[in-house]
């Protein structure tokens, strides 16, 4: 394998070399020709241009049954980012009424492509549609329908070669290539009064980490008496939640222009899951993804506690109503909390215990988590 691999304004370093992608390919076609090995029928092979052709054509060689090679294009892809639009570009070749069919693609992530084109099949009458994939990121598939051959499973991380490209361009390399990116960006997780800001100081700055708080973005511009600011500041304190498109344009715009440090520590943000999916989009933009998840735990009555006594120390008045309190805890338990089982899905969710304890003995139980995070990457 090349060391490195240019592309427009990329560097791409060795991932998979094509030894390991080969093997991966013929397990696959082991699998395949079990299931279908001396039907009667002839299956079709479905090639979803233009990435799958690589990989469709080994596989092509190496199975055992009568089959039809067919062709679509369909895309949902710009650049290294997913528009979440599926795309048909090019149509069908051939009736599929009553057919058995097996998608090949490249690569299956959330899943938007390959189930519209499942579903697109059996509405035109096919009998039965299965998807077999060179690669697979499990920790972004969204959707409820099973991958029924996969080569490889890997995290989510942007790569080129082998069929994969960026603008366009890289799909002729043997071997795949992974964007190098060794930026590194936490979440700092928590319902409010656990501790977030209290405790972001010391990770950012024993990690070279910059630290972003959606709340502190926002309260500048409320002081500042923008119309930004008037509009968030009606919001917060009512308890609701500011636009995601207003809060993921700021921190877009940090990641873009932010600049001397080894990576980012988001507070406060994301909120939802919705936001959580965003999040991986802008990351995925940049050929990475979420590092880790480290989640500050306390009780409702110590959010209670802690919130009431800020209140007094510092006079924020989106802490000073007890009906306020009650409903930012419930917003929490209602659309924040669901991120736990998001990020564990995805490998991502560490926790911490902050329910109890002196702030100093938390923000070590904090930094220590953080290490041990440090030391599996």
């Amino acid at each position: 394998m090349k060391d490195k691999l240019v592309l427009f304004d990329k560097t791409f370093k060795p991932y998979i070399p094509h030894e390991r992608i080969i093997a991966a390919i013929d397990g696959v076609a082991e699998k395949v020709n079990a299931d279908f090995r001396g039907c009667k029928d002839v299956p079709i092979i479905l090639c979803v241009l233009n990435g799958a052709i690589p990989f469709t054509g080994e596989l092509l060689q190496r199975l055992d049954f009568k089959c039809e090679l067919v062709s679509i294009k369909m895309s949902s892809y710009q650049g290294t980012r997913s528009t979440g639009t599926v795309l048909t570009m090019m149509g069908l070749t051939a009736d599929v009424t009553g057919r058995r069919i097996i998608i090949c693609e490249d690569i299956v992530d959330t899943g938007n492509t390959i189930v519209a084109l499942k579903e697109m099949l059996l509405d035109k009458g096919a009998a039965d549609v299965k998807i077999c994939t060179m690669l697979f990121k499990p920790g972004v598939y969204r959707k409820p329908d099973k991958v029924d051959y996969v080569g490889l499973s890997i995290p989510n991380a942007f790569i080129v070669g082998f069929g994969l490209d960026y603008n366009e361009i890289g799909r002729n390399s043997k071997d795949i290539y992974v964007i190098d990116n060794d930026m590194k960006y936490y979440i700092l997780f928590g319902p409010p009064g656990a501790g977030k800001g209290t405790h972001s100081g010391a990770v950012a700055e024993k990690y070279n980490l910059k630290h972003i708080s959606t709340g502190e973005l926002l309260r500048a511009e409320i002081a500042a008496g923008s119309e930004l600011g008037k509009k968030a500041k009606s919001l917060i304190d009512a308890g609701e939640l500011v636009p995601d498109s207003v809060v993921e344009g700021m921190i877009e715009t940090a990641f873009d222009t932010i600049k001397g440090y080894d990576g980012f520590l988001l507070d406060g943000f994301p909120r939802n899951i919705a936001q959580a999916e965003d999040l991986d989009k802008i990351l995925e933009k940049r050929g990475s993804s979420v590092t880790a998840v480290i989640s500050l735990m306390i009780s409702d009555d110590m959010i209670r506690q802690r919130i009431s006594g800020r209140a007094a120390i510092e006079g924020r008045a989106d802490d000073a109503s007890e009906e306020t309190v009650n409903n930012r805890i419930k917003t929490y338990h209602a659309q924040t909390e669901p991120l736990i089982e998001y990020y564990k899905k995805a490998g991502k969710y560490y926790e911490c215990n902050c329910d109890a304890g002196e702030i100093s003995e938390n923000r070590r139980r904090v930094l220590s988590l953080v290490d041990n995070i440090q030391d599996k990457l």
